[in-house]
């Protein structure tokens, strides 16, 4: 079995953006949910880069990153936008699975005569997706989640 693995790094901080991309040129970090633990969501490469993690306690983030730039989450967004990329994949005949937005595993060999093989299958994925997103099979989905999150590393 081969599973395909698409995922769209930063894909809720880049939702609750819509309109503000320009922030991503900074540190900028998703704030924590009401009511729950003080921890931020997904940051921006430059917040990265000065040592900001997704899942760090809002007090560190603010003190290793003073000019780090909160951004309130939009759930709602995020799960249009991401429900928009799952029938962009489905328009390719795969039958997706995904359990949280910006991540989405399909078995690809089904597709392979339709598309000339994985890498095809590969290549309409990224097509279809409508977005900028990162696209790798293997024969498992850590292995296939491994490959594609190492093609942002590369």
């Amino acid at each position: 079995m081969t599973v395909a693995c698409v995922i769209s790094p930063r894909f809720r901080l880049m939702a609750a953006l819509e309109g503000r991309r320009e922030l991503l040129r900074g540190p900028a970090a998703l704030t924590p949910e009401p009511g729950a633990a003080q921890l931020i969501g997904e940051v921006s490469a430059p917040a990265e880069r000065l040592g900001v993690r997704a899942g760090m306690r809002l007090g560190e983030a603010l003190t290793r990153c003073p000019e780090l730039a909160l951004v309130p989450s939009d759930a709602e967004r995020a799960e249009r936008d991401w429900e928009r990329v799952l029938r962009g994949l489905e328009g390719i005949g795969a039958a997706v699975e995904s359990e949280r937005a910006g991540e989405a595993f399909f078995e690809a060999e089904g597709l392979r005569g339709l598309w000339g093989g994985d890498r095809g299958v590969l290549e309409r994925a990224l097509e279809a997706a409508g977005i900028p997103v990162l696209a790798a099979a293997a024969p498992s989905r850590f292995c296939a989640y491994a490959a594609a999150a190492g093609l942002r590393a590369a």
